[in-house]
């Protein structure tokens, strides 16, 4: 037996993700975490990565998540903390200038940090809009900073200038003869040579992060979208070869920093693979396993260190304390980041090994399923949800893994999304991919978010960021390389219909809803509202019913629907305004709505209505803070408690599988289809919607808990708000605080 088979037969879920065995430990993305081999470190919030001290000493982390920033610095021997200095904010990966000096890239601050050890004093000089990137300059008194909102870069010194750059500048190289610069949205380098002419270099897409070889000769380009690490010769500034450092079932593995060892051995951090390549020959030799979602590594004689965004493994939230009176176990704020310490030695075919373990095993299609293409299925409706958990929903069923003390929005608010569960299937083991819509969204459509999304969210999050550009579509740097459902529909023939999703609201009134994703041009309702929680999801259904009866009545439905009914997200409780019941109610009966028109229509005998959450933030659970509702209505639909682990990925692919359209990432192509949800023969009743059975037009008082807070909440985009202020308000508004 390979040592895959073996780890999955040793592989026990006990009703909460954490350790399994002493093997693994499992990811609610269904990929799972060797546990370290030397020493790790815990970390603040999403560290954005690391650099060695000029003695090798000491490790300075750059923790820029959702929580406040800091710079923390860690002993290299065992890893343990020795210091910690709050800053104001900060991007990216810090400098050493010195073994007494690192030079941190300060995002909003727009202007690099200057952290003296060990009085770890700090002074900010200003350089541009939204720093990401810095490097020392040829003495102390100079430096290099990129601005990544003001696709610039500034050279700091007695007389400064600004070069113009493209867009979202991620990493600079300092050669003798120019300063390169890594155009994070596009596929290119910015080269600025001593006399300030510029060139443009044209590389794989999104490059991330950059590393000069030791004569200066080579220049090393993690591309994050393309699975690439490019090599420049810096003479002609040609690419001279280009390593591939992604994995055969697919693209994904998002190479994301770069470190190059004494002997010339470069390391990659590969974030969505959760593993580290080692390079030698222009080739990937070896991988060893990391945390989850590495985004820096830094490399001495003895050993590889890599920071993970994500730490160590995910965590339930039974006590959601969101403004952490009790317990702060708000998904963005309890993500722990760590660092590893990997002995290079320990780079060979064991740990190789070890990272194809921790992904999943891909699982055989039986010998009978409707889940094919050409199949009876040839319909698919897809419905993305806002942020719930399953305990918040689901959590009263009498059947399934529920919690009832931690339901917020139970069978009376919910008595559709009850009815369809214990009717058509209770998924009990569903997990988003993401922790919030920002990434959320992007693996629904997607079955991936790409790393400037990942790295970016948290601070956008904890409201250092802005703006809220991962729903764009349009090509830039929040766009996966391989793009998106509707694209792959559209390689392959896939007939589509967007409703809402990664969809803009009318620039002036007379207008309809517009998209800048290429791929959805002329595929979307222009009259289906996207989102603006003061249009009702009955006034979203009522325009997708519109277009649904005129293909019911002409024969032409398409083969993919995607809707995006967002109500359920909820608008606090600011005075005027639904209350967050009658918002969530109101989305259960849009829900109800679309599979009883659907069950009533020709079309239910090839049908398959899949709805999922884009996220899971807003709400507790005690089994993972990513486990979220899955609702599946369909003829085809086994009934029953359904405790196989699936994920947003599970469901792409599912879609994938039954309309005949290849996977898109690693994620989808490996994520567990879900055969066993679908029976083989149909059951062709129709389904009945549930009328309310709460008032879906109640308003919030002026007197309700959190109405002065609601209204200063942004709820024009999508998660604006300060996330722990929501739940904070939605806990007291459904009864389940904390316990104090």
């Amino acid at each position: 037996m390979n040592r895959r088979g073996l780890l999955l037969l040793i592989v026990v879920f006990a009703g909460a993700i954490g350790a399994i065995g002493s093997r693994a430990i499992w990811l609610p993305t269904a990929w799972s975490l060797s546990p370290p081999s030397g020493p790790v470190g815990t970390t603040g919030t999403f560290p954005q990565g690391l650099a060695l001290s000029p003695d090798d000493t000491k490790l300075a982390v750059l923790e820029g998540g959702f929580n406040p920033p800091m710079l923390r610095i860690l002993d290299t021997r065992d890893l343990h903390t020795l210091q910690t200095i709050a800053l104001k904010d900060g991007f990216g990966a810090p400098v050493w200038d010195g073994n007494q000096r690192v030079l941190v890239p300060g995002g909003s601050t727009d202007g690099i940090e200057i952290v003296r050890l060990p009085g770890g004093t700090v002074a900010t000089q200003y350089a541009g809009p939204y720093v990401s990137a810095v490097a020392p300059g040829a003495d102390s008194e100079s430096a290099y900073a990129t601005a990544d909102l003001g696709n610039e870069l500034i050279a700091l010194a007695s007389v400064s200038a600004t070069f113009a750059t493209g867009t979202h500048p991620a990493a600079i190289a300092v050669a003798a003869n120019a300063v390169y610069v890594a155009n994070r949205g596009e596929a290119t380098l910015t080269r600025v040579a001593p006399d300030g002419s510029s060139q443009t270099i044209a590389v794989d897409l999104h490059p991330a992060a950059l590393a000069l070889s030791n004569d200066g000769s080579r220049l090393y380009v993690a591309c994050s979208d393309a699975d690439t690490v490019d090599v420049l010769d810096t003479k002609t500034n040609a690419i001279a070869a280009r390593i591939d450092v992604g994995l055969p079932q697919g693209r994904g593995a998002s190479p994301n920093a770069l470190a190059l060892a004494p002997d010339g051995t470069l390391y990659v951090s590969l974030g969505a693979e959760n593993a580290v390549a080692e390079i030698r020959g222009d080739r990937v030799v070896a991988r060893a396993p990391a945390g989850w979602y590495p985004t820096g590594v830094a490399v001495d004689d003895r050993n590889v260190y890599v920071s993970n965004g994500r730490g160590e493994g995910s965590r339930a939230d039974p006590n959601l304390d969101p403004e952490g009176h009790h317990d702060p176990q708000y998904v963005a704020a309890a993500m722990r980041g760590s660092v590893r310490a990997i002995a290079r030695g320990a780079f060979d075919a064991t740990s190789t090994a070890e990272v194809l373990a921790g992904m999943p095993v891909p699982i055989a299609t039986p010998a009978q399923t409707v889940v094919r293409a050409g199949g009876p299925i040839a319909h698919v409706i897809y419905i993305i949800r806002e942020n719930r958990t399953y305990d918040e929903v689901l959590g009263d069923l009498p059947v399934g893994d529920g919690d009832p003390k931690l339901v917020w929005f139970g069978e009376k608010v919910t008595p559709n999304l009850h009815a369809i569960a214990m009717r058509f299937g209770v998924f009990d083991r569903t997990f988003t991919d993401a922790q919030v819509s920002a990434s959320g969204h992007n693996w629904s459509t997607a079955a991936f978010a790409n790393d400037y999304v990942e790295r970016t969210w948290p601070p956008n999050y904890g409201g250092r960021r802005g703006p809220y550009d991962f729903q764009d579509g349009d090509g830039g740097a929040a766009t996966p390389g391989t793009g998106y459902l509707w694209d792959d529909a559209d390689r392959h023939g896939v007939t589509l219909r967007d409703y809402g999703e990664f969809v803009d609201a009318p620039l002036l009134a007379h207008e309809g809803y517009f998209t800048r994703a290429p791929g959805l041009k002329g595929r979307i309702d222009p009259q289906y509202p996207s989102w603006n929680l003061h249009i009702s999801d009955e006034v979203r259904v009522d325009a997708w019913k519109r277009e649904f009866e005129s293909y019911a009545r002409d024969g032409n439905l398409p083969a993919l629907e995607i809707l995006w009914l967002p109500n359920d997200h909820t608008y606090g409780t600011k005075s005027g305004e639904l209350t967050p019941q009658a918002y969530v109610a109101q989305n259960d009966h849009a829900f109800g709505r679309i599979v009883d028109i659907v069950s009533h229509s020709r079309y239910w005998a090839s049908t398959a209505i899949f709805s999922i959450e884009d996220d899971a933030q807003n709400g507790p659970d005690h089994v993972d803070d990513q486990r979220t509702t899955f609702y599946l209505a369909s003829p085809y639909a086994a009934p029953g408690v359904h405790h196989a682990h699936y994920t947003t990925s599970s469901v792409v692919r599912t879609i994938e599988l039954l309309l005949g359209m290849p996977p898109m990432t690693v994620y989808d192509a490996l994520a567990p289809p879900m055969y066993d949800a679908f029976a083989l023969q149909p059951d062709l009743r129709p389904y009945d919607v549930i009328a309310p059975q709460i008032d879906v037009t109640a308003r919030n008082k002026r007197t309700a808990y959190g109405a002065a807070a609601s209204a200063r909440m942004n709820f024009r985009d999508p998660d604006a708000v300060d996330p722990r202020a929501l739940n904070d308000i939605l806990a007291h508004v459904a009864g389940r605080t904390p316990q104090r």
